[in-house]
């Protein structure tokens, strides 16, 4: 598979966020997010704009929160050595979005789609090790998978195969195109499949997590135990995101898009 660098972005399409808000019934909030730690941490590097107001449910100013996002990362940048406060709020930006649980034996190990194999690779080794006889994947056929002819799934299926996993522990949700679909379709399908497990690893990648954890939990309405396991991406992990404008800002939009998911009360 060509590994074209994947670029963080916030969708502007309005039918594409149109769609993405619709795919969810509106939810009451399952808990406080705790927004502020973005702004937390703009402040300690001397940066006063609120991002949160060039969002509503109207319009999201994305040239606006760009420019943000620039600024922020150039202020960082200039510094050549971090004061307590500013370390220890690039730390917390990060720990609050991969929160992770203690993992046990569950039902069912499921899997977000999106590009890197850390995810897969992290799940083909639970299952070797015994805490879930299924795995699930997620996701159509993406545009990075430029020289490959399968969906995410199906392709993340066949590594697991060739990993020696039986095709039989295997379930294949081909539609999703996004996170908030990957817990939507994977949910119905199960449903179809009359398989509601009781207990269920979710995997991603450790700056994707809280988004993804609250979007599965509020459609998983028959109350599974869900355990978070927050996998770190190739590139970037807490000691280097900062330091890379990508890293910067998968970490601040995903602020933005727990935002942007809270107004369209998906959880």
């Amino acid at each position: 598979m060509a590994d074209n660098q994947y670029k963080a972005f916030l969708p502007t399409d309005p039918e594409y966020l149109k769609k993405t808000a619709e795919q969810i019934k509106e939810k009451l909030p399952i808990e406080e997010i705790k927004f502020d730690t973005l702004n937390k941490t703009l402040k300690c590097f001397g940066i006063e704009s609120d991002p949160y107001s060039m969002v509503s449910l109207a319009s999201l100013k994305t040239e606006d929160v760009q420019k943000v996002v620039t600024e922020s990362f150039g202020k960082i940048s200039s510094f050549d050595k971090f004061s307590l406060e500013q370390q220890e709020a690039l730390c917390v930006l990060w720990d609050y979005l991969s929160e992770s649980d203690p993992i046990e034996k569950c039902d069912l190990i499921f899997c977000f789609g999106g590009q890197g194999e850390d995810r897969v690779n992290k799940a083909i080794e639970l299952y070797k090790q015994g805490y879930a006889p299924k795995i699930l994947f997620t996701g159509q056929k993406a545009s990075y998978m430029t020289n490959v002819d399968a969906s995410e799934a199906d392709y993340y299926a066949q590594k697991a195969v060739d990993a020696g996993i039986p095709l039989d522990a295997l379930i294949l949700e081909n539609e999703a195109i996004n996170t908030v679909e990957n817990a939507v379709k994977s949910v119905k399908l199960l449903r179809e499949m009359d398989f509601l497990p009781q207990s269920i690893i979710l995997i991603n990648h450790s700056f994707q997590m809280r988004r993804s954890y609250l979007t599965f939990k509020t459609n998983a309405d028959w109350n599974p135990k869900l355990m978070r396991l927050a996998v770190n991406a190739e590139k970037y992990t807490k000691d280097n995101y900062y330091k890379d404008i990508e890293g910067w800002s998968f970490v601040f939009y995903e602020y933005i898009k727990l935002y942007g998911a809270r107004l369209m009360k998906h959880f």
